[in-house]
């Protein structure tokens, strides 16, 4: 068994995580110039950003039973080269669909994060521990949706949208250096010995009928999946319905991933007096709530800015409470295929992200309603599966935060 740091791999796991969400945010600010650029509509660019999900989705069903097989280092390397050549892809496409395609190959690379994270806090921790690592990560990974559409902003402002890509080929070329001089190898030989990529298969099956397993990851893709609608639409709907500049989007798009690190923090801390599954119910009663207001708002004759931006807020930083206790209470019983399990549950997340940015992109109108409608069946959907598809079950006690 590994001794390592939580704050030692904390900045790694949490630069490669970052990826996925730095692919998404530094290239929002830009939407409207790249449509125009290209000479296509809103909902051909939200294509490409729908194609980075899909690619998040499938990389990580590859990723995970790999690593369980032939390492966690060595898939990394693999993810990462192929984050830089769908980068280096971006800067070149000269058409809505040929941005996609690069779009999708990025996003098969920058899943390698998400995957990888999840998998080496289960490699080395259980419980509260292991509760606790995850929120070190997200104090990393919540950075980049703060930093990211600020510079995405910045370039936009003195160089070509394409720019934008270089610059995330250069910070996926510094996580590789960073892993090969720092990220110790956290996957047991033996465990890889014993693994095989085909048994993924029976795995994933295993996985998708546990009701230890399951309800948890529905319940976070549902919550998360409402988050992926304001994603897709956000930077079209501040920009071209509400007036702002792309740096005051920017801005304000960096106030809510504040709430997101708020949120993901927060909720560790409230382990020793509540139980997770009361805290997870509590957030997404709280999330459901503010979307349904919203939608009620929008269908009353619309929202104004201020009080549509602090809504917005509030439900996003309640969905942030949900990630790390789900995640951990839905690996808590599979150390033995968490790299799998990590990366079905992240699949799923990124399924039920893409679906709801189809939704949003096929049904937009030009105004906020398809992005909130969204949103709100997303929070009830979420909220309904935590009181509903529990198991009853305890989680997270005390003498549970070595690794096993």
């Amino acid at each position: 068994m590994l001794q390592i740091s939580s704050r030692r791999i904390a900045p790694i796991l949490g630069s490669l995580g970052a990826l996925g969400p730095l692919s998404i945010d530094m290239y929002l600010p830009g939407l409207p110039q790249i449509a125009a650029d290209l000479n296509v509509g809103e909902r051909d660019v939200q294509f490409s950003l729908m194609a980075c999900f899909a690619g998040l989705m499938l990389g990580q069903l590859f990723y995970g039973p790999l690593s369980d097989r032939i390492g966690r280092k060595t898939t990394i390397y693999i993810g990462l080269t192929l984050f830089i050549a769908g980068a280096i892809g971006c800067t070149i496409a000269g058409t809505a669909g040929q941005l996609a395609a690069w779009r999708f190959i990025q996003g098969l690379g920058g899943s390698i994060g998400m995957v990888i994270s999840l998998a080496v806090v289960r490699d080395l921790y259980q419980g509260r521990a292991a509760v606790g690592l995850i929120a070190l990560i997200m104090i990393v990974q919540g950075v980049a949706p703060v930093v990211a559409p600020l510079l995405g902003a910045a370039i936009i402002a003195v160089a070509p949208w394409r720019t934008i890509f270089a610059v995330l080929a250069l910070i996926a070329i510094a996580c590789m250096i960073l892993v090969v001089a720092a990220l110790p190898e956290t996957r047991m030989p033996e465990l890889r010995a014993v693994s095989r990529p085909l048994h993924a298969i029976h795995a994933y099956l295993q996985l998708i009928v546990s009701r230890r397993f399951i309800p948890y990851v529905a319940t976070t893709a549902l919550a998360m999946a409402g988050f992926f609608a304001y994603l897709a639409s956000s930077s079209f709907i501040f920009i071209s319905i509400y007036g702002l500049t792309p740096a005051a989007y920017s801005t304000l798009f960096a106030v809510n991933a504040i709430g997101l690190v708020i949120g993901a923090q927060v909720a560790p801390r409230l382990l020793g007096r509540f139980r997770p599954e009361s805290i997870v119910r509590a957030a997404l009663a709280v999330y459901a709530a503010v979307a349904v207001l919203l939608v009620a708002l929008e269908l009353n004759g619309g929202v104004p800015l201020a009080p549509f931006a602090v809504l917005l807020f509030i439900a996003i930083a309640s969905s942030a409470f949900v990630m790390p206790l789900t995640s951990v209470m839905a690996l808590e019983s599979f150390g033995a295929v968490s790299g799998t399990a990590a990366a079905l549950m992240g699949a799923v997340q990124f399924g039920a992200g893409t679906l709801a940015s189809l939704v949003v992109s096929l049904t937009a109108n030009g105004t906020a309603l398809p992005m909130l409608a969204t949103i709100a069946a997303c929070g009830l959907s979420a909220c309904l599966m935590s009181f509903f598809a529990f198991p009853k079950v305890a989680h997270l006690l005390p003498g549970r935060e070595d690794a096993s």
